[in-house]
């Protein structure tokens, strides 16, 4: 075999492996792109979802992350759907100090349970769980540890807030 068939077979080769791609090019469609209009109609469809508010410190920090991730920081539209999140918070040591036997480094978990209800028809359309893990530094200053484990919470319902964003997002999406 004599090396000028060697490359046909390797570009006959890269030809038929690369066809596939272009040929599905045109069915892929970013979750978030514009339409026709310039509008993102995913866009559109989470700025109708309205949060439940709540009484606890950190599900209103959930509840701020979520109203402004499915918002954007704009107006709100015309409420079709209401996100009800049910929170969680526990506190676990990781590394403990052999020394003096406390802990040095803590893990905040947030468990958000969350259903996505129909306002006209009062339907749950959606619903799930979803998880956020932070670690922090657990100084031996005691107001410096509670407002160490304070921020790792916010830190936790902002990617928590992020998670929910995202499955009502691939929810919409299937919907079409």
């Amino acid at each position: 075999m004599s090396s000028s068939d060697r490359m046909f077979r390797r570009a006959a080769f890269a030809l038929i492996a690369i066809a596939p791609m272009f040929a599905l090019g045109g069915c892929f469609t970013p979750l978030y792109a514009p339409d026709a209009t310039g509008v993102s109609s995913m866009a559109t469809k989470l700025s109708a979802v309205t949060v439940d508010p709540s009484d606890s410190r950190i599900g209103v920090q959930l509840r701020n992350a979520l109203s402004f991730n499915l918002t954007g920081g704009g107006a709100p539209a015309a409420p079709v759907y209401e996100v009800r999140v049910a929170v969680t918070s526990s506190v676990e040591s990781s590394i403990i100090d052999a020394e003096t036997a406390k802990p040095q480094i803590d893990t905040v978990r947030l468990t958000g349970n969350y259903t996505l209800k129909n306002i006209a028809t009062g339907e749950i359309v959606l619903s799930g769980r979803q998880f956020a893990l932070t670690t922090y530094d657990r100084g031996l200053q005691r107001f410096a540890a509670v407002r160490a484990q304070r921020d790792a919470e916010n830190r936790a319902a902002t990617v928590l807030a992020e998670q929910i964003k995202t499955q009502l997002s691939i929810h919409f999406a299937r919907q079409g």
